[in-house]
């Protein structure tokens, strides 16, 4: 019996070695195209915004990207559905406040416990000529990148698995 019980310890260790952290793909990357521009950054799929204005317009404070290949601190990301005067699917950009600005409709989901879900996806955008009749000539994409998932075992399998350790500890101690 201790051989067994020995050998199934063995396993156990084995098993808990080979367990490595999961990694969640909970990341959506921004970026937006056209006439030799490229901004790119990256916000986590569900969040909760710094602040929303009286329009619905969410704020995410300190967002690092890049602009045309370099780095970049935007001070403040704003994302909107609608933006000045009804105006849609528009980009704007505050060097001085490093303040970066999309209004599109789409582009989240309010959730029930006032979190927000950034929706994926790719759409026409235009910059402040659109307000004078300007084309919608920039391209913004959004895409889920594919991360590094690692099988992890649910947490139920391992506490049954620890559960079932303990027991055949305490019956060799009987024992």
């Amino acid at each position: 019996m201790s051989r067994y019980l020995s050998i199934a310890g063995i396993l156990l260790v084995a098993f808990l070695l080979s367990v490595q952290p999961s990694k969640a793909d909970t990341f959506n990357t921004y970026e937006l195209t056209g006439h030799g521009l490229d901004i790119t950054f990256t916000l986590p799929t569900i969040l909760t915004p710094s602040s929303v204005t009286w329009n619905g317009i969410l704020n995410i404070q300190n967002v690092s990207g890049t602009i045309n290949g370099g780095t970049y601190n935007f001070a403040r990301i704003q994302l909107g559905t609608a933006g000045w005067n009804h105006f849609t699917n528009y980009w704007a950009f505050g060097s001085q406040t490093k303040s970066f600005e999309l209004e599109a409709p789409g582009l989240f989901t309010w959730n029930a416990d006032g979190t927000v879900t950034l929706n994926t996806g790719t759409l026409a955008f235009g910059d402040y000529h659109v307000f004078t009749g300007g084309r919608h000539d920039y391209t913004l994409t959004i895409v889920d990148p594919p991360g590094d998932t690692v099988p992890t075992p649910e947490p139920a399998s391992l506490l049954l698995l620890g559960v079932g350790g303990l027991a055949l500890g305490a019956i060799r101690r009987r024992k």
